[in-house]
This record gives structure tokens, C-alpha cells and sequence, in this order.
């Protein structure tokens, strides 16, 4: 009798230990599972934001290399939507429901040519990037319109030629 006492002890113990452990675990998890989206946020802005640099030193020298020269770039968006806009001339990133603060709410920014823009909606942010041209007219497919580019496995291929008094982006 005293054996089966000691038994039911070991599992009522082992049973309070596994619940135990369980808790710690979950509430590391609570903790550490919003610093983690965070990061990966701002790597992706990050990420997004040397695209935009990239694209924007190939349209400078495309324009300056002349009418004809042409260019392709592969451009991978894990998240977010790239916008080339040839009503606007400009090239936007959007990232929706951010989970972090990049910059000063509603206060827009500039990193060199790009102005960063954070606005809160809701419990989360959206981020936007902007590389505007005064000075270029940037087209879409020959057209002044909007194109976005949306979360792909794959990488897209776009085409950048200056055309001689715009430059002509397109999707290869």
C-alpha cells in the first residue's frame, strides 16, 4: 500500500512539473514572439529600403548613359507592395501592419532620397518609403500608370530603359 502511494505521488509530481514547465514556456513565447516580428520588420524596411537605393543609382545612370540604355533588375519582396506610379513619377514601398515604429508617427523623414513616413493604424503601423523624381518622367510599360508589386516567392525581373525623355520600367 505504501508503494502505490509513492507511485501516485511520482505522477501527481511529474504531471506538476510538465504544467509547470509549460507555463514558463508559454510565457517566454508571449514575450519573445512580438520582439521576434519586430525584427523581422525592420530587417524587411531595411532590406526595402537598399532596393529602393539600388533602383534609384540604376535610373540615374540609365538616364545619364543616354537614350537606348536599358537595364534589369530582380527585385524580391518577401513583404510588403512595391508601387512604381508613372502618374507620380515616384516608387513607393508599402508595409502594412508593421509591427515596428520606424520613424516618428505621422512625421515624414528623409534617408538621402527616400522619405520615410510611419502612420499608426489601429494597434500597428504602416511604413511607406518614397523616391520621388521631380526632374524624370518614369513610365510603366510606356503608359503613365500604376503597377504594384506584391509578396512572391520568386523574384521579380523588371526592365528599366530610357527612352529618351522617360524611363520606361516594365516587368521581364
Amino acid at each position: 500500500m505504501v508503494l502505490q502511494k509513492k507511485r501516485g505521488q511520482v505522477w501527481v509530481e511529474t504531471v506538476l512539473y510538465l504544467v509547470i514547465g509549460l507555463a514558463i514556456i508559454g510565457a517566454v513565447l508571449a514575450f519573445v514572439k512580438p520582439k521576434i516580428a519586430e525584427i523581422q520588420d525592420k530587417i524587411i524596411i531595411d532590406q526595402s529600403l537598399d532596393i529602393l537605393k539600388k533602383l534609384d543609382i540604376d535610373i540615374s545612370q540609365i538616364w545619364d548613359a543616354g537614350e537606348g540604355n536599358k537595364q534589369i533588375e530582380e527585385i524580391e519582396i518577401k513583404k510588403g507592395e512595391l508601387v512604381i506610379n508613372g502618374t507620380g513619377d515616384e516608387i513607393i514601398y508599402i508595409l502594412e501592419k508593421s509591427k515596428v515604429l520606424y520613424s516618428q508617427l505621422n512625421t515624414p523623414i528623409k534617408l538621402g532620397k527616400i522619405d520615410v513616413l510611419t502612420e499608426k493604424r489601429g494597434g500597428e503601423q504602416n511604413v511607406y518609403l518614397r523616391l520621388k523624381y521631380e526632374n524624370l518622367d518614369l513610365l510603366y510599360d510606356n503608359e503613365e500608370k500604376e503597377k504594384s508589386f506584391l509578396r512572391a516567392a520568386t523574384a521579380y525581373r523588371i526592365s528599366m530603359q530610357n527612352n529618351g525623355t522617360a524611363i520606361n520600367i516594365k516587368e521581364v
